[in-house]
Parts: structure tokens; C-alpha cells; sequence
């Protein structure tokens, strides 16, 4: 599964220097891959996840162990932060509890509460990534995109004005490469001024 995907060195340098990325579930195989892919592409990269002992292992980024319950977790994080420079969040927390339906949500508005203040005045983004499920009949995990779909539009909807982007990419088992240039390619703003928008790879 994309879960477990590790990727290789990525070959782009510098497109996002001087980007702030909170990775959140950063210990999951493929946010490790993107740990390493954001900070090749210059940007500054704290690696957030509950897993203490996972992000001691990643190198080059800053990382930040969450406690207690996702979205509490992110609004306490969040006030903490404040206005200081973030660009984006990249939220993985779909691909590490790919059933969670509401805890997934809730996740996605705890991130948008939480740091709203340090997004907003960057014109800041955030992008969800899940899993298509490996099974077609694994019905928890073929509604997550959909109910994340259905959650980011009302969030991209509300919060257009004020510069916050929203966007998900819903990735299949073999398309880890272009999941990743994807990635890079809206935290750069090369794919447009999106929001609200689902990339299906």
C-alpha cells in the first residue's frame, strides 16, 4: 500500500526554497519519501507525527511528536504557533488510519483551526493525500476520499477569502512517483492557484 512506499532521492533542487511544510504523519513510508523530496526541494520541513521513535529516524527535518487525540493535538500545536511562517501543511493522516472516516475529518479541521492564523497570511495551503484502497469492496477506506472530498470543498468554499488553499490527491497503489510530483507541484503553485480541488492519480 502507498502507506508503506518508500521513495527514492528526488531529482528536483530548489523549487520551494524558503517553504515552511508541516508534514503531518510524517512516519509513514510515503511521508518519509516526502520528507526527504520537500527538503531536496528546499524547503524547511518539520516532520509532525505521534510516533516519537519514527521521527528520530528522519533526517533534515524538524520533528514535532504529537500527543493525544489528532485533532486536539493540532489545535494545541497550532495556537502554540500562532502567526509564525508556515506555507503549507501536507496532511498524510489518511494514509496512516485509512478507516477513520471521522477521525480523519476532524483531523482536517483541527489542522485548518489550529493554524489558520500562520496559513492565511502566507496564502498558505493545505494538501491531503489518501490511498485508494487496495480492495474495492474495503468500504471504510473507499469513502475516505470521497468524505475528505466532500469536507475540503466546504472548507475551500468558506475559507477562499481569506487565502487558504485546500486541495486532496487520491493516489493508487502504483502511482507513488506522480503522487509526489503532485505534491511538490501544488505546494509550488506550478499546477495554479487550486482549492477545493481533487487530483486523482
Amino acid at each position: 500500500m502507498l502507506d508503506n512506499k518508500i521513495e527514492k532521492k528526488p531529482k528536483a533542487k530548489g523549487i520551494l526554497q524558503g517553504q515552511r511544510i508541516l508534514v503531518l504523519g510524517a512516519c509513514c513510508g510515503f511521508g518519509r519519501g516526502m520528507a526527504r523530496a520537500l527538503t531536496a526541494s528546499g524547503a524547511q520541513v518539520i516532520a509532525a507525527d505521534a510516533n516519537a521513535e519514527g521521527l528520530k529516524q528522519l533526517t533534515g527535518a524538524v520533528p514535532l511528536t504529537l500527543k493525544g487525540a489528532p485533532e486536539e493535538a493540532l489545535r494545541r500545536v497550532g495556537r502554540a504557533w500562532g502567526e509564525a511562517r508556515l506555507d503549507a501543511v501536507l496532511n498524510l493522516m489518511p494514509l496512516r488510519h485509512p478507516n477513520q472516516i471521522d477521525m480523519n475529518i476532524a483531523a482536517l479541521q483541527g489542522i485548518v483551526q489550529g493554524f489558520m492564523p500562520a496559513l492565511s497570511t502566507r496564502d498558505g495551503q493545505i494538501v491531503t493525500v489518501v490511498a485508494r484502497p487496495e480492495q474495492p469492496l474495503d468500504i471504510g477506506a473507499g469513502a475516505m476520499a470521497p468524505a475528505l472530498v466532500s469536507a475540503q470543498a466546504a472548507l475551500a468554499h468558506a475559507l477562499r477569502r481569506d487565502g487558504l488553499a485546500l486541495n486532496l490527491i487520491n493516489v493508487s497503489e502504483g502511482a507513488v512517483t506522480p503522487a509526489r510530483t503532485a505534491v511538490v507541484g501544488l505546494l509550488a503553485k506550478s499546477l495554479g492557484q487550486l482549492t477545493g480541488t481533487e487530483l486523482r492519480l
